[in-house]
């Protein structure tokens, strides 16, 4: 389904509701993305929640679902998947807000010879650190005003055949966005800060530092409320930079599955499925 979002003095823009994926399209992202969280027992680590600044942006009603099965109803990291092994030869992945790591560890094992990059104001969650192989370790001084009152760092790792590089970060802090200059992401997944204010500050900086390729897909979640009226302005504010192709407006399941229900998720890119 194709819908319109006016404004007033503004062109309307056009974009789809629909996930331009079927079942069977589907059907392997899934089946791939559920052994892979069976494979985890428990992604609560007691005493890094204890540390943690948001509860590694868990809330409270959903942290005694977090281990359950997910069902088999298309997430959008299934959908995230399959646009990755379709449309590019190659990924360079940057995901801001890893939370405990359910979407990013399908990904790692859904993707091979792929460079990740994370950003969350927490430390990495042990439950994933533990998977992966460490690598080296370099810490900044973080902002006087943020939240985060222990230092920022990039941490290193390899996964099979991927590398991860995890930065431990404000989202608000521009000298940890400039850690990233030189990538090239073509696949960038959006769930930190769920305000409008955040998500455009957030594409401010991948424009500043450079950050995306020439071919890219973003994905938001959380986009509710105010939040869509950011995520169009981006669009109108940067279509003639990025030339935008495909716009979608989803009601589709997060990496909790059925266990929560549809998340409102944005998805652009400046190519045509």
């Amino acid at each position: 389904m194709i819908k319109t979002w006016k404004s007033l003095f503004r062109e309307p823009i056009t974009y789809k509701t629909e996930v331009p994926f079927s079942q069977e399209d589907l059907a392997e992202p899934i089946r791939l993305n559920r052994a892979t969280l069976q494979s985890v027992d428990n992604w609560i680590d007691e005493e890094a929640f204890a540390r943690s600044y948001f509860q590694y942006g868990v809330p409270g009603f959903l942290k005694p679902v977090i281990n359950q099965p997910i069902g088999y109803a298309p997430t959008y990291t299934d959908v995230m998947v399959l646009l990755a092994k379709r449309y590019f030869q190659k990924i360079n992945y940057l995901e801001i807000g890893v939370s405990v790591g359910k979407n990013f560890f399908q990904l790692l094992n859904a993707l091979d010879n792929t460079q990740f990059s994370a950003f969350d104001i927490e430390e990495i969650n042990p439950v994933l650190a533990r998977r992966l192989s460490a690598g080296t370790r370099t810490e900044w001084d973080t902002p006087g005003k943020s939240i985060k009152k222990n230092k920022s760092s990039l941490s290193q790792f390899t996964y099979k055949t991927n590398t991860v590089n995890y930065i431990s970060g404000d989202v608000w802090d521009a000298n940890s966005w400039a850690k990233m200059e030189g990538n090239k992401f073509n696949l960038v997944f959006s769930d930190a800060l769920h305000t409008p204010e955040a998500i455009l500050f957030e594409f401010e900086m991948l424009v500043k530092y450079g950050l995306l390729a020439d071919r890219f897909i973003i994905v938001w979640d959380d986009l509710v409320g105010k939040m869509q009226h950011s995520f169009f302005k981006i669009i109108r504010k940067y279509n003639k930079v990025y030339q935008i192709k495909d716009i979608y407006l989803l009601e589709i399941n997060g990496w909790v599955g059925k266990n929560e229900g549809p998340h409102s998720v944005g998805l652009i890119s400046n190519f045509a499925f």
